[in-house]
């Protein structure tokens, strides 16, 4: 039975690894986390010791590690540098799961924009890339979840998303659904939920104005987030409960407050149809 438990994306709470930061989220709510490398970018082993001290003394659970991504980190370039550089990131990503016990990697398939004349051929690039470091990523016990990505991105459909899956390999690849980057479509995210069912590996929750990401705290924007919980619980979903929000307050402690009075609003709305 689908039982949401609260999971955040941890450089929403703050942007690096700091006492009071560890502090806050300690005894709170949170049973999951999502680490993204800028955690990092300042003290990578103290920061890293960190986080393992908070899981190992806590019941929260690193769940995933987002890879770092963008116009220099594309798996589809067709510069031979760029793709490099991201092949070097999806390793890199893979050292911190297995440094933080977590069981996933979310990647994008590619920056932006990709132009409709060069589509096929990025396509190709990205996943000769992806089946580049399936093997250790299935050696590491590691899967990778590609994420639903905006505007004319690779992978910005459910379709497109299917189709890619297709090629890998379905014990390591599977699905990150980032719910602001539905785009015009936001109204069809039950049924993507329900296309994607066992492929659904996490989650980015967040709100928007159903014209571009906004990452707005849920209830805030146009998602209908009663329907998109009845699909979860359809699917029997067992993934992270992930947010990645611009979560309101001025400090790590205010932060958690906040996160965890909209995940009590979120959850609740499961109570009507509950068995």
């Amino acid at each position: 039975m689908f039982v949401p438990k609260l999971g955040v994306s941890a450089h929403c709470l703050w942007p690096k690894v700091t006492p009071e930061a560890i502090a806050a989220v300690a005894p709170s709510n949170i049973a999951t986390l999502e680490i993204f490398p800028s955690l990092f970018a300042d003290d990578r082993e103290g920061a890293l010791g960190a986080l393992q001290g908070l899981l190992a003394s806590t019941d929260i659970r690193a769940m995933s590690v987002h890879c770092a991504f963008g116009a220099n980190l594309d798996f589809s370039s067709l510069d031979s540098d760029i793709h490099a550089a991201a092949l070097e990131a999806a390793y890199d990503a893979l050292e911190l799961a297995a440094a933080l016990a977590a069981p996933m990697v979310v990647l994008h398939a590619s920056a932006e924009p990709i132009l409709p004349p060069d589509r096929e051929q990025r396509t190709r690039q990205a996943l000769a890339l992806l089946t580049e470091i399936t093997p250790a990523y299935a050696d590491a016990g590691v899967r990778g979840a590609l994420e639903l990505l905006p505007r004319s991105c690779l992978c910005n459909s459910v379709a497109e998303l299917n189709a890619f899956l297709d090629q890998l390999d379905p014990g390591v690849f599977g699905v990150c659904l980032d719910v602001n980057h539905a785009m015009g479509d936001y109204r069809a995210l039950p049924d993507m939920v329900r296309t994607l069912g066992p492929r659904l590996m996490t989650t980015h929750l967040s709100d928007y104005d159903g014209v571009d990401e906004k990452h707005w705290m849920p209830g805030r924007g146009i998602i209908n987030w009663a329907q998109l919980m009845t699909a979860l619980a359809d699917i029997d979903y067992q993934g992270p409960f992930n947010y990645e929000s611009q979560i309101e307050g001025d400090t790590p402690q205010e932060r958690v407050r906040s996160l965890e009075q909209n995940y009590a609003w979120l959850s609740g709305l499961l109570e009507p149809s509950a068995p």
